[in-house]
């Protein structure tokens, strides 16, 4: 083999590396702190087409954030999947006045919360059986 054949080898073996860095680097999502109907992993969620889904376990909720457009009502489906009792409340401010007071319930059991429309700020969401644990924000935009 030749001098310049290798050096043609090695040019392709480093840009086939460097695109598959790249490739994974824009894969990552790189840590976004944009709002997703997915909320598996906790953190932020956004109200898709008027509704939110999340779940309890282990005294929290799987998303501390939920974000909504200001003016359009929307419902939240609170699963709990542990032996704890949990329900979903939203209140102006955290001791304030209450919006929307959900059900209490059960393992394995759900509640659809109704949310009426809000003016854009902030509001405050609990679990009122785990006042001290399950607590979030609802960020109204718009």
């Amino acid at each position: 083999m030749n001098l310049p054949t290798i050096a043609l080898r090695r040019g392709a073996i480093l840009t086939s590396t460097l695109t598959f860095a790249a490739v994974l680097a824009a894969c990552s999502g790189g840590g976004s702190a944009e709002p997703s109907d997915d909320n598996s992993a906790g953190g932020t969620v956004a109200a898709i087409e008027g509704a939110v889904a999340i779940s309890s376990d282990n005294l929290a909720f799987d998303a501390n954030v939920i974000m909504a457009t200001a003016g359009e009502p929307f419902t939240v489906t609170l699963t709990n999947i542990e032996s704890m009792p949990h329900n979903f409340s939203v209140y102006i401010e955290e001791g304030g006045e209450e919006i929307v007071l959900g059900e209490i319930i059960n393992e394995g059991e759900t509640d659809e919360v109704e949310v009426p429309a809000l003016e854009p700020g902030e509001y405050f969401f609990v679990c009122d059986v785990h006042s001290d644990e399950m607590t979030g924000t609802i960020v109204v935009e718009g």
